[in-house]
């Protein structure tokens, strides 16, 4: 068939990634979050060894995660015009790695809040944190283009996103289990019911978790990456015009999601400590953080399926609304099985959050500008996990952690009346819950879709 000079060629049809592309996918995804595993409860603990107060640790943590609200978009954007990930996914893991591994370098702190360890230690979590969120963020990236309509014109995922993501990301929640439980019974060896955890006892954290950022990079030469001719032209076609709808309601749930990040991860930042003042060893410490991710993967193995039917917002608000109350309820703690039992909810937290917000930011991307979009999400994540450690450590040293619980909870209830009552559906075609939920929970539901 000939084509006239008129005529525009059609792009040629998307393949679907091979079988053991989509399996170095799922192992990439594995190591991701299994690098978490060591990182969550082990950075503020190292940080504290080497000297810093909480106030330090929360400059670490939060001028660190910063740098993601400027670093993120330009790693999106340059992503988006190459047309493929793997490159800067090989970079970015071996800085991160290296970044880590050089923790056992720094000196201990033995000056005020600006002393020389503290600035060293942000710049290294800073150079870590930036890796780590660009390879967090590029899974949903890539799963987005594996389902998204092959016309990249057509500016909507297909409906399944949801479920195809949780399929690959609950396997980083597998890692996750593993390295937390791995780490802690090897720190807790040669630790005492009570141990204060000397920086020594710790080093080998820092020297064996790093190693799978190396692995990652490894992997990442292998994930499905094809290149789109078609991005030079479209990336052009949609930054022109005015701003659509969908724009505007990815920023409020931008807001929300700013808010709800800033409350959990401020304060979960502190949990750890939080669990070593109530006598809590390392092991069991990793372990009560292994449950929450384990009931996450309970929940990861049907949400995503659940919400491809009935919309991202039902589950979203359930998130949303639960962990303000799961932030109050560690306060009357008296020791680890109570904050085992408040950990639990993680599952209905990240579980959802960490999987739906992925889902609903694809739900009105193209293949122009999905990284530039999940980086957004991103960096809004990136400044409120900045942001929330600083108020936190502050919060935390003037008036005790059970306050800081408490006012990370008022934040966090604000972050749900924001999306509540600012938040649109973002699934094109969803079935109505209110219709054919269960009827206990359809009076909800039909609110939901009234103010959605």
């Amino acid at each position: 068939m000939e084509v006239s000079d008129g005529d525009v060629a059609a792009p040629p049809p998307i393949l679907p990634p091979a079988r053991w592309q989509r399996v170095a996918l799922a192992v990439s995804m594995f190591l991701v979050t299994a690098t978490v595993g060591f990182l969550q409860p082990f950075v503020p603990l190292y940080l504290e060894a080497a000297g810093l107060t909480r106030a330090q640790i929360g400059l670490v943590s939060g001028v660190g995660s910063g740098t993601t609200l400027l670093v993120q978009p330009l790693l999106g954007r340059l992503s988006d015009r190459l047309g493929v990930r793997r490159p800067l996914m090989v970079v970015l893991a071996v800085l991160a790695g290296v970044a880590y591994a050089a923790y056992r370098f720094v000196p201990d702190s033995r000056g005020g809040l600006l002393s020389s360890a503290t600035l060293l230690f942000t710049l290294l979590t800073a150079l870590g944190i930036n890796g780590f969120t660009y390879l967090n963020v590029v899974g949903g990236v890539l799963v987005g283009r594996m389902t998204a309509s092959p016309a990249v014109t057509s500016g909507r995922s297909r409906v399944g996103g949801g479920a195809a993501y949780a399929r690959y990301r609950v396997w980083g929640s597998v890692g996750y289990i593993v390295v937390a439980l791995l780490t802690g019974w090897l720190v807790s060896r040669g630790a005492g019911p009570r141990s204060g955890l000397p920086r020594a006892e710790l080093d080998g954290v820092f020297t064996y978790g790093p190693l799978l950022f190396f692995a990652i990079a490894v992997v990442s030469l292998f994930v499905p990456d094809r290149r789109n001719v078609t991005v030079r032209a479209a990336v052009s076609a949609d930054t022109a015009g005015p701003r659509p709808r969908s724009a505007t309601n990815l920023d409020r749930f931008l807001v929300a999601f700013f808010l709800y990040q800033f409350a959990l991860y401020g304060a979960s930042a502190y949990l750890s400590l939080f669990l070593k003042e109530l006598g809590t060893r390392p092991l069991a410490i990793t372990a009560i953080f292994a449950a929450g991710v384990l009931c996450e993967v309970l929940v990861m193995t049907q949400v995503g399926r659940l919400t491809d039917v009935y919309g991202r917002r039902p589950a979203l608000a359930l998130a949303f609304l639960l962990m303000p109350l799961r932030l109050l309820l560690y306060i009357p703690a008296t020791g680890p099985a109570w904050v085992l039992a408040v950990q639990l909810l993680h599952g209905l937290n990240f579980g959802i959050m960490g999987t739906i917000a992925v889902a609903f930011v694809n739900d009105g991307a193209t293949d122009a500008n999905r990284g530039v979009v999940q980086a957004r999400l991103g960096a809004a994540g990136g400044l409120a996990i900045a942001l929330g450690p600083v108020t936190c450590g502050l919060l935390a040293e003037r008036f005790g952690i059970g306050w800081m619980f408490a006012a990370m909870s008022l934040v966090g209830a604000a972050g749900a009346w924001v999306f509540l009552t600012q938040v649109r559906e973002s699934h094109p075609a969803p079935v109505s819950p209110a219709e054919h939920g269960p009827r206990l929970l359809r009076p909800a539901w039909s609110w939901l879709e009234r103010n959605g």
